[in-house]
């Protein structure tokens, strides 16, 4: 069976071929542009059949427009870019030929300015932060340092009258007291008592204030308000040295002024 080729609408083949068969086409003779192929096969009772296949050919210069495209509707005064290039066998292959400067699109633009204004608002918050009076105030309190145990402490029996109480008493109480009592000794309104200005802790004789702390204290009415927050007993807990010296912390903090005690004193409530 013979194969007729044909090159869009002529009207003779350029081609005759007998099935199956290869042919070559040397596109270099044909113009550039959309081309169709048709092919024209006759059997033996003369039926004839067609195919068409479209092609395109470009064999001279890439041409590239930017700023309207197939079919577009425009108005008014509008910019196009046009950029073309080409090449053949044994050119040195340079790039900006083939380069064509597209404008940016759109999205891109929006894109970039989204992005620049948060990490524009960002920085601000940042800035805004690390620089306020409360941000600078809280990194740059100085660390606290962390206190010794009770054991690791030099007790105050042997120490002269009332010996040297001032570190022990404020370990005693950091440890054990400013949970509820605050390191302010202002306490929490209705639920712990202040020991600022406190009749207990300002009183003549300290016997109160050290059984209190020896054997806990529930249900007691201060200045009108009813706490019911229980007080725990530090007995089993704290020496007799330890808690001298947080009861003459608690005395001679926060613009309390009161006698002092002495371990001496502890031994004698204890019992």
């Amino acid at each position: 069976m013979k194969i007729e080729v044909y090159l869009d609408d002529a009207d003779q083949p350029f081609q005759v071929i007998d099935a199956p068969n290869r042919f070559r086409i040397d596109s270099s003779t044909i113009p550039d542009g959309q081309h169709v192929l048709r092919f024209r096969a006759v059997d033996e009772q003369n039926i004839v059949s067609e195919r068409l296949i479209p092609f395109n050919v470009q064999n001279g210069p890439e041409i590239a427009i930017h700023g309207i495209k197939s079919g577009e509707t425009v108005s008014g005064n509008f910019s196009v870019l046009a950029n073309a290039y080409s090449a053949v066998v044994g050119d040195e292959f340079e790039p900006h030929r083939i380069e064509t400067p597209a404008p940016i699109p759109t999205w891109a633009w929006l894109l970039f300015l989204v992005i620049l204004s948060w990490g524009a608002g960002y920085l601000s918050q940042e800035l805004h932060q690390e620089f306020s009076p409360q941000y600078f105030a809280q990194n740059t309190t100085k660390p606290s340092v962390a206190k010794p145990e009770a054991s690791e402490t030099a007790t105050v029996e042997d120490s002269d009258e009332f010996g040297d109480w001032q570190a022990l008493g404020d370990q005693v109480y950091g440890n054990n007291c400013s949970a509820c009592h605050q390191a302010t000794g202002q306490g929490l309104a209705g639920v712990f008592p202040s020991l600022v200005g406190n009749a207990v802790v300002l009183a003549e004789d300290p016997s109160e204030h050290i059984v209190t702390i020896l054997e806990g204290l529930s249900g007691k009415t201060i200045d009108g308000v009813a706490y019911a927050s229980p007080m725990p007993a530090f007995a089993a807990m704290l020496s007799d040295a330890e808690i001298a010296a947080v009861v003459n912390h608690e005395r001679t903090e926060w613009g309390n002024q009161a006698p002092l005690a002495k371990a001496e004193d502890v031994a004698k409530l204890r019992k």
